[in-house]
């Protein structure tokens, strides 16, 4: 055992203001790794202390704004899945500024914070190249990017070849003529960049790398977009030293064995991933498949039902996309899950050679009532040259198309219920800010409404915001049908980076499972969002199947990082951090109004297949509102405590 300050980490974090062109090096501070772990933890703080010291930020794509990239103790370790990385921001989608008479005077929320993960090289070679965290402020005159290279960090001018120009626009080229321009001048190196839609700041803009890893929801493209930022490349031989090398070795092989056990255990869930990816979830939520039960909750028709015609669906099922898989094509240390792998269709309009998409972006584009496998795929890799999250332009076209539909959309052409083609031309519209179809939906959802209401479209703005279930700032639904499963849709409305968010908490398994009761369910939604804490801070995948509080894996982290912890001090950490997120959140105007809102449409029963007539109770939903305040002890407005932050050691009494 050396006798060193940080063991795990770098233990260096990179302060860049890019409006004063200057690079400040510091040294992390221990006691907040033993209190907030890394990662999204620490990016948080990072964040509440900007905030802090300038008050709610009103713009997100302001110079004032901050955006953090980085990686956690576990990182490019031996440990399996330890390739995830973070970057948080405040979104500039989950946005909405001012009280309106259609959200009945509902408090402004000024953007939510959001922490995004990320696999691939990037998170592990900025390790190697000597930094934890890069804390990115101001805006540069200039287009420029970073350059991270083993312990130092530069400021460059972004080189002309990094840009075309498209209608008269100079604009980035996509992310992975950036990614091969870049790599070629840093051999070896590994880069996360904006592309296209992130410089024209489209409100739901990625940030990609390896050609199809991106730091997805909530617009963290756009926020690059607005500093100026093209890209970080990050190239490092740096690799973590341990408190305990040996017992560290020893307890990560223990952890080895029994992830490797798990996925070759037909009663897990895990067993899937290899073969199928996340695409087993198409099935399971369709027809009850892969120990599922019943099935009849994969969106259609921009969530009016939960089931369509079984014809339609087997195009589009999990049989349909392993007809187009070939090899793995994993993260940096992911070992046994191996749930990425390429694909390619070798003939018609879509040809092309990419990945599979994940289930969450197909039931998003399902649920804009496409069956056209092919499509699919392609419009998956279109949004990844583009910089878009797949699952928000889902949400996005789903209700514009509702719009269109009931006559309610101002232009004569836009996207339509089934159409790939015209999905298509909707995308390259808003990337590339070309027609006013494109520059309307490229911003968030509540500023649409404003503009469509201002149109002198033809229907109330009630039945306006009933398209749109991104309304009052929400971050858009995931692919399970939200009128199903009340702890689900529980968990949708209390994620701390926006309304629908599916990542922080998940219930499925359990409800199937026969688990109910307000106070139940309030109480699984928690303790699976303390625990979606600490993977993510971490710096683990959500699929990484151990228990953090099992002696194996405590031992272990002792062991890489000298830090100790029992089952409870960490999953106090997990609390700890979910908690200042929402203290953030409530700086930012969230409230128990924003949790509450319930979209109107999802009041509506479903009419067809196995969970016909099922809603969401708004009753039922406030109940169990009740019940989650209680177990995080906030106010039963949802705000969270000074007193809660001092015992958490946040802030001083």
């Amino acid at each position: 055992m050396a006798d060193k300050k940080f063991y795990g980490y770098a233990g260096r974090w990179a302060f860049v203001n890019l409006s004063t062109g200057e690079v400040a090096i510091k040294e992390a501070d221990p006691e907040l790794y033993r209190l907030l772990i890394g990662g999204r933890g620490i990016q948080a703080y990072l964040i509440y202390q900007h905030l802090k010291e300038r008050g709610a930020l009103k713009d997100p794509l302001s110079p004032a704004s901050r955006i953090i990239v980085g990686n956690s103790s576990l990182n490019d370790t031996a440990v399996p899945t330890a390739g995830r990385g973070s970057c948080s921001f405040i979104s500039p989608f989950t946005y909405s500024p001012a009280e309106k008479e259609w959200l009945e005077r509902r408090t402004p929320v000024f953007g939510l914070l959001t922490h995004s993960s990320c696999g691939g090289l990037f998170p592990n070679m900025l390790k190697r190249a000597g930094f934890d965290q890069i804390i990115i402020d101001g805006r540069a005159e200039k287009p420029v990017r970073l350059l991270v290279v083993e312990g130092k960090v530069e400021i460059i001018e972004a080189e002309p070849e990094l840009f075309e120009e498209i209608n008269g626009h100079r604009v980035l080229r996509r992310a992975s003529e950036t990614t091969d321009f870049l790599s070629r001048k840093h051999p070896d190196s590994s880069t996360v960049c904006a592309g296209p839609a992130g410089w024209n700041q489209v409100a739901f803009a990625c940030l990609t790398n390896d050609y199809h890893r991106n730091f997805g929801r909530g617009g963290a493209g756009a926020v690059f977009g607005s500093k100026n930022l093209v890209a970080i490349t990050a190239y490092g031989r740096e690799l973590p030293e341990f408190y305990d090398r040996e017992k560290f070795l020893e307890k990560s092989k223990a952890v080895d064995e029994s992830v490797k056990k798990h996925v070759h255990d037909p009663s897990w869930t895990a067993s899937f991933r290899p073969e199928t990816g996340t695409t087993w979830w198409l099935d399971r939520a369709f027809n009850g498949g892969y120990l599922g039960k019943k099935g009849g909750y994969l969106p259609w028709h921009n969530f009016d039902e939960g089931y369509f015609d079984p014809e339609l669906y087997r195009k589009v099922s999990t049989a349909a996309f392993l007809e187009i898989a070939g090899k793995h094509k994993v993260c940096n240390r992911c070992r046994h899950i191996l749930c990425t792998r390429s694909a390619a269709v070798s003939s018609g309009p879509y040809a092309h050679e990419g990945v599979r998409p994940e289930f969450e972006t197909i039931a998003l584009w399902i649920n804009c009532c496409l069956t056209d496998r092919d499509g699919i795929f392609y419009l998956n890799h279109l949004c990844n040259e583009f910089g878009v999250d797949t699952m928000t332009f889902g949400s996005v076209m789903a209700g514009a198309m509702e719009l269109r539909e009931k006559g309610f959309w101002p232009f004569s052409d836009g996207p339509e219920f089934g159409n790939v083609e015209s999905m298509i031309r909707a995308l390259e519209e808003i990337v590339y800010q070309r027609n006013d179809v494109g520059r309307l939906l490229a911003r968030p959802t509540d500023l649409v409404i404003d503009e469509l209401i201002k149109s002198g479209a033809r229907a109330r703005p009630e039945e306006i915001v009933r398209c749109l279930t991104t309304a009052y700032a929400g971050l858009g639904y995931a692919g399970i049908e939200p009128k199903v499963f009340p702890g689900m849709f529980a968990a949708y409305a209390t994620s701390n980076r926006g309304r629908g968010d599916h990542t922080y908490a998940w219930t499925i398994q359990a409800e199937e499972g026969g688990l109910s009761g307000a106070e139940n369910l309030a109480a699984y939604v928690a303790g699976s969002q303390t625990g979606k804490a600490l993977t993510d801070s971490l710096g683990l995948c959500d699929f990484f199947t151990e228990d953090f509080a099992s002696p194996d894996f405590l031992e272990m982290y002792s062991a890489a990082t000298g830090i100790e912890y029992t089952a409870e001090s960490l999953k106090e950490c997990g609390r700890r951090i979910y908690t200042l997120e929402r203290y953030v959140n409530n700086m930012q105007g969230r409230s128990r109004q924003y949790d509450e809102f319930v979209p109107p449409k999802f009041t509506e029963p479903l009419t067809a297949g196995p969970q016909a007539g099922k809603a969401v109770d708004p009753a039922y939903h406030r109940e169990i509102l009740d019940a989650y305040y209680r177990q995080w002890r906030w106010t039963n407005e949802g705000l969270v405590p000074a007193k809660l932050l001092e015992e958490y050691r946040i802030e001083k009494p």
